[in-house]
């Protein structure tokens, strides 16, 4: 069927922002430029500037852009965890890709770029504050699944996504990948004891054993 007016607006609406999303993880921030997304996008810079008459609008569109995709990845991600699987290393898994996925990249770029453009941030933060706020939720319903009504469950969530999002950055410049493993192995354990369902004794363990 012939697309409508409004779904080919919709559409090259997508691909211009799918090409800023590109070109913030490839770039960066600095290097996003009118001129660079045109050539990425392959559109007339008329039709850019239909849609986004200047480079805030167009980032602006990119911050909303990336939230979604952002919730929808991970909201298919948990609802796909089987059911014999252990649902707290399932999460922690899964909140691990998501910082390590090029959306996570591109959501960093924008966040180091609105420390300094107040326009930007003023954008950004009810965004960021929404995002959180669902993917909060999402994480603590799946917890709940197996701890109903456990008051631990909000701070091992809380703690499992600013845990992660540190080591994903801190990970940019250390590039140590064995280090990063054994740190989410022993989070999983520190989560576990947290919420009652492991030994405190088996944080760290033993000089002769292997990390499990």
């Amino acid at each position: 069927m012939k697309r409508t007016q409004a779904q080919r607006s919709a559409g090259t609406r997508a691909k211009v922002l799918e090409a800023t999303v590109q070109c913030l993880v490839e770039r960066g921030y600095a290097e996003t430029t009118t001129a660079e997304v045109l050539a990425r996008a392959d559109v007339p810079r008329g039709t850019l500037l239909h849609h986004f008459p200047t480079k805030v609008d167009l980032l602006v569109g990119a911050v909303h852009h990336v939230a979604g995709r952002r919730v929808e990845s991970l909201t298919a991600e948990l609802a796909a965890i089987p059911p014999e699987a252990d649902r707290l290393d399932a999460l922690i898994d899964i909140i691990w890709r998501h910082f390590s996925s090029p959306l996570f990249w591109a959501a960093l770029e924008l966040w180091n770029a609105c420390r300094t453009d107040t326009e930007l941030r003023a954008a950004l933060l009810p965004v960021e504050k929404e995002i959180f706020t669902v993917l909060h939720d999402r994480a603590r319903d799946l917890l709940s699944e197996s701890s109903p009504g456990d008051p631990r469950v909000p701070t091992v969530v809380e703690f499992s996504y600013e845990v992660l999002t540190g080591l994903a950055m801190t990970g940019i410049v250390s590039g140590d990948l064995g280090r990063r493993e054994l740190l989410i192995r022993r989070w999983k354990r520190a989560a576990a004891i947290l919420l009652g369902h492991r030994d405190p004794s088996t944080l760290v363990e033993r000089a002769r054993s292997k990390e499990s």
